[in-house]
């Protein structure tokens, strides 16, 4: 009878066996259930804490958009289309624009628009919008939230570069200022134009501006300025109310002053020359830091010569540009 209970018995610890195994697997699966539905829960935790704030960063932007309703159009329809129809956009530049300077007179808007047709196969993403404050209102460097309302459509404003400018306190805020200023009205329903998708960041300088207050600005600017994304556009018209003969040769100074970045010389020179030597350090200063110290000019002119009139006042023009090879 031994052998039969000895059977019995290795039979029984096999059945015992088996339900451990068995009771092991089934905890192992509920143990894996368990941390899955951690895991989704983690997930849809995670998701809705980013959805929260997508709606509340919407909420913001919506908000600011109330508080700083859109600036009025600088140009009707009419008048947009009557600058495009004398444009040429001749210019075929080789390397990508990091920085550039053009007129915002727009008796000479085929300077403008030259340049920034050639910008569209860069496609940057935010052009920095620089210019004298013609009026010396507010305070001495002003920049703003609103959006730029042209026959085309809202041009934004990037707001997070903004917002940063003004953490810092050298540049304040001014919407109504900013709103009169025909150095960035002017020229935004052409950046609509050929760069619809392009957002600006609005700056307009006192007379006075100093080279010191440049370098504050342009240290703030510089975390943001990714090559070919961000392009710095200076909107500068040089010589004012002088002949077509005074102007060319006023031209001629400033265009030495300008190839050898003699900044002492530029922050002396008055409206005989330019109208603000500021708006072009800026773009200078930064080209410097890049490694550049050549650009190309892509027209030089004025008004009496466009015109074809020796006996009116004049204002002169420079569209010039610094490239960054893309060899290099």
């Amino acid at each position: 009878m031994r052998p039969k209970v000895s059977k019995e018995l290795g039979r029984g610890q096999t059945r015992n066996k088996m339900i451990q195994v068995g009771l092991c697997l089934v905890l192992l699966i509920v143990f894996s259930w368990g941390c899955s539905l951690n895991e989704v829960g983690f997930t849809q935790k995670n998701q809705s804490h980013e959805q929260q704030k997508q709606e509340k960063q919407a909420e913001k932007q919506g908000q600011q958009s109330k508080l700083y309703p859109p600036h009025p159009s600088f140009l009707t329809e009419p008048e947009l289309y009557a600058v495009l129809s004398a444009s040429k956009e001749q210019s075929k530049l080789e390397g990508t624009i990091l920085g550039g300077v053009v007129p915002h007179h727009l008796v000479a808007g085929s300077l403008i628009t030259d340049l920034l047709a050639a910008l569209v196969p860069q496609k940057p993403e935010v052009i920095i919008l620089v210019g004298p404050n013609h009026h010396n209102l507010g305070g001495r460097i002003i920049t703003g939230f609103s959006a730029w309302q042209t026959p085309e459509g809202l041009v934004e404003v990037e707001e997070k570069i903004v917002q940063a400018l003004l953490r810092e306190s050298i540049v304040g805020q001014d919407e109504q200022v900013l709103s009169q200023e025909h150095s960035i009205g002017s020229l935004v329903p052409l950046i609509k134009h050929y760069l619809p998708q392009t957002q600006i960041v609005p700056l307009i300088l006192h007379h006075d501006v100093t080279l010191e207050e440049v370098d504050k600005l342009l240290a703030v600017l510089e975390p943001w300025l990714e090559d070919g994304k961000v392009v710095f556009l200076a909107s500068v018209d040089f010589s004012h109310y002088l002949t077509r003969e005074q102007a060319e040769e006023k031209d001629r100074f400033t265009l030495k002053v300008m190839k050898n970045f003699a900044y002492p010389t530029l922050f002396h020179l008055d409206n005989d020359y330019l109208d603000s030597p500021a708006s072009l350090a800026l773009v200078f200063r930064y080209a410097e830091r890049k490694g550049l110290h050549e650009f190309q000019v892509l027209a030089n002119t004025n008004s009496g010569r466009i015109l074809q009139n020796d006996f009116i006042e004049t204002t002169s023009y420079f569209s010039l540009v610094f490239l960054k090879s893309d060899q290099a």
